[in-house]
């Protein structure tokens, strides 16, 4: 009886954990350096479902997607975006569903990742033939996801000469540590909190790993990863890119998981992969 008694309380602990995972993205405060962002953009609007999401657009030529990470947003990308608008680039960024690069209040607060991922191919279909889609993070494991048309995706699956991830989860299950960083629920606490997310979504965690999605990719592949991504172990990639053939690997140095968004190094390797026609 008391074991009983004490389980349940848990299973809605875990339900609500599932909730805040897969459906509520973190805010973050606003920078001065992000007021600034947009000043030289151009505007653009994406009807997607029942919403329209905001676009920003820098330069001319061949197209670049940037895809934000979650509870992150375009404006965090917009140090990379107009970076590689200045090599010869279109470079297109947009806010993912629940998720604003300006201060107004967001009519819509929740998402998941299965609409995360037909965002982006909506997006991708709006624009044109892509050249490359550079994504971070959970954005980078989702346009992953996308593009490989992995099963909730075939009817979204989207095409680009070249994918380059920055510091993305190798599996989705470290994607829910990530998120459960601090919240001390234990192994056994995760196990629960993986069964009731695949129950709530309908879908399998063991079907969205990078393993398995980049094998079913045949692209061009650049994966970018920091020594101290406190998120995602860079030895981890290391083993990934073994068993990627078609990947190339590039490791920065002491930006952490954040912060490798605006490392120089980074971006000036993503020019030079964009502009050499690497194979």
């Amino acid at each position: 009886m008391h074991s009983n008694h004490t389980y349940k309380p848990k299973i809605h602990i875990y339900r609500r954990q599932a909730n805040n995972i897969l459906s509520t993205p973190p805010f973050y405060p606003f920078s001065e350096f992000e007021s600034k962002s947009f000043a030289d953009k151009e505007k653009l609007n994406f009807s997607f479902e029942r919403e329209i999401l905001s676009g920003y657009c820098w330069g001319k030529g061949k197209i670049v997607l940037l895809v934000h990470g979650w509870g992150s947003r375009a404006s965090h990308m917009s140090l990379l975006g107009r970076f590689l608008a200045k090599s010869g680039f279109r470079v297109v960024v947009y806010d993912a569903p629940a998720h604003s690069s300006t201060n107004n209040s967001l009519k819509k607060t929740t998402s998941n990742l299965f609409e995360y991922c037909r965002a982006i191919s909506t997006v991708a279909g709006s624009v044109g033939l892509l050249h490359a889609i550079i994504r971070h993070s959970f954005g980078a494991a989702c346009a992953a996801f996308t593009v490989s048309g992995t099963p909730a995706f075939s009817r979204y699956k989207i095409h680009a000469d070249k994918l380059i991830l920055i510091n993305t989860p190798p599996k989705l299950v470290d994607v829910y540590k990530s998120f459960c960083r601090g919240d001390s629920i234990g192994k056994g606490g995760l196990v629960h909190l993986q069964n009731t997310l695949e129950t709530e979504f309908k879908f399998s965690s063991k079907d969205y790993t990078m393993q398995a999605v980049l094998k079913n990719i045949f692209t061009d592949i650049l994966m970018i990863h920091d020594t101290e991504d406190e998120e995602f172990p860079v030895s981890d990639i290391y083993a990934l890119q073994k068993s990627i053939p078609n990947s190339k690997i590039f490791i920065t140095e002491g930006s952490g998981h954040q912060k490798i968004i605006g490392n120089l190094l980074m971006m000036t390797r993503v020019k030079e992969y964009l502009l050499n026609n690497e194979k």
